[in-house]
C-alpha cells in the first residue's frame, strides 16, 4: 500500500528503485498537481540570497580537497566538517565527485532530483532543516522553477500541435532521469490524447539515468508498456545516447517537433558572459565540443517548424558553492543565449519564466 506523503529523499528513492509502484504513482500525481496547478513555488528572496552568500564564504573557508590519482581515475573527494555532519545525501554527492574525468559535470542522479520533490506541498512539509538548506536554497528553488517551466513548455508545445490534429514528436536531450518529460507525457495521457499520436524520447549519455527513467515508466499506468503498442510508432521510451556520438540510424531519423535541452548548455564553451575558470583565474583548456556544436546538433534534430526549449544560466552565490566542489559552468544571459541560437536559425524566443539563476525560453526554428 502507498504510504504518502514521505520525506523528499525517500520519495526520490521510491521513484527510481524497483517496486513501490503505488507510492510512485502517488508521488507523480501530487507532483503533477503542483506543477500544472496554481503556482506556489516562488524565486528566492533577498534573505535567502544573503544566506547563500554567507554560506559560500563559510564553505570556501572550511572545504578541502583530497586529490585523486588522475591516472587511476579514482574518485575525488572533498572534506567539509559541516556537510559531513549533516549526513544528507546531497551533501555526500557534493563531497564525492564521480571521477576525476567527470568531476565538472552535475549528473542527473538521485540527489539532483531532490529539489523537485520539494515542489509537492505535502512532501515539503515533511522536509527537515537540512532538506530545506540543501534542496530549497536559492539554487534549489531555481532548479524547481526551471523544472516547472520546462515541463509546462513541453506540454504546451505538444498540446498545440495535437489540438491542430497533428501528430507530435518530442525529444529530451541529456535529460538525466527524464522526470520532466514523464510528467508532460503523463499529463497529455490524462487529458485523453491518443498515445499513438505522440512519440516521446528521453535520452541521456548515462546508462544509469535512462535505466531509472525506465523504472518510473514501468510503474505508471499512463506509461507502462511504453504507452502505446509497438505497431503504432507512438508512446514514450528512454534510451542511452551521447548527442555527439554516432548513433545507429541517426542520419535517417525523423526530426522532432519539440526538443528540450535544459541544464546542458552551461557545460559548453562559447557565447558566455562569465565562466568558472575566468572567475577563479583557472586554466581553461580548449574543448573539442563547443556550445555552437551543441546548438548545431539541436538544430539538426529539430523540425523546420519545430521548437527548442532551453535555459540561461547566470552566476550567483548558490552556484558558486557548487564550484567549490569541482563543478564548472559556462554562464549565459538571455542575450548570450539568443546570439548563440541565432547562428542555427532559432528565433522568436518566448520567456516561460525567470529566476535568480535560470530563465527558461522557447525558441522557434525557421529562416532568419
Amino acid at each position: 500500500m502507498a504510504n504518502f506523503p514521505v520525506r523528499p529523499m525517500d520519495a526520490v528513492v521510491a521513484l527510481y528503485s524497483d517496486g513501490a509502484a503505488e507510492l510512485s504513482e502517488a508521488i507523480i500525481a501530487s507532483l503533477s498537481c503542483a506543477v500544472f496547478g496554481p503556482g506556489s513555488v516562488t524565486r528566492a528572496g533577498l534573505p535567502q540570497k544573503l544566506f547563500s552568500r554567507f554560506t559560500h564564504r563559510v564553505l570556501k573557508l572550511t572545504t578541502k580537497r583530497r586529490k585523486a590519482d588522475d591516472q587511476s581515475g579514482d574518485t575525488s573527494t572533498y572534506c567539509n566538517p559541516i556537510l559531513e555532519r549533516s549526513g544528507h545525501p546531497y551533501a555526500r554527492a557534493l563531497l564525492t565527485s564521480s571521477s576525476t574525468a567527470e568531476e565538472s559535470v552535475i549528473e542527473g542522479g538521485d540527489h539532483m532530483n531532490g529539489p523537485y520533490m520539494m515542489i509537492v506541498p505535502e512532501i515539503l512539509k515533511l522536509g527537515t532543516t537540512w532538506d530545506r538548506i540543501f534542496l530549497n536554497s536559492v539554487q534549489g528553488k531555481d532548479v524547481q522553477l526551471r523544472f516547472i517551466w520546462e515541463t509546462k513548455a513541453t506540454y504546451q508545445e505538444a498540446k498545440v500541435r495535437l489540438d491542430k490534429g497533428q501528430n507530435v514528436r518530442i525529444k529530451a536531450v541529456a535529460a538525466g532521469t527524464g522526470l520532466s518529460m514523464i510528467l508532460a507525457y503523463d499529463r497529455l495521457m490524462r487529458d485523453g490524447y491518443d498515445p499513438a499520436r505522440i512519440t516521446a524520447r528521453i535520452t541521456d549519455r548515462e546508462k544509469s539515468n535512462t535505466e531509472k527513467s525506465r523504472r518510473i515508466l514501468a510503474k505508471l499506468s499512463t506509461t507502462r508498456g511504453g504507452g502505446a503498442s509497438d505497431s503504432s510508432g507512438g508512446g514514450i521510451s528512454a534510451e542511452t545516447e551521447d548527442i555527439f556520438g554516432e548513433m545507429p540510424g541517426s542520419e535517417s531519423e525523423a526530426a522532432y517537433d519539440v526538443v528540450t535541452a535544459v541544464g546542458i548548455l552551461e557545460y559548453f564553451q562559447g557565447f558566455t558572459c562569465q565562466t568558472t575558470e575566468r572567475s577563479l583565474d583557472l586554466s581553461q583548456p580548449e574543448e573539442e565540443a563547443h556550445a555552437v556544436h551543441l546548438a548545431q546538433k539541436l538544430s539538426q534534430m529539430t523540425a523546420d517548424d519545430g521548437s527548442l526549449i532551453t535555459n540561461t544560466c547566470r552566476p550567483q552565490a548558490s552556484t558558486r558553492i557548487l564550484e567549490l566542489f569541482g563543478k564548472r559552468f559556462d554562464y549565459r544571459t538571455r542575450t548570450n543565449l539568443s546570439e548563440l541560437l541565432r547562428t542555427v536559425k532559432f528565433r522568436n524566443p518566448r520567456l516561460m519564466g525567470t529566476g535568480n539563476i535560470y530563465d527558461v525560453k522557447v525558441y522557434e526554428k525557421g529562416p532568419h
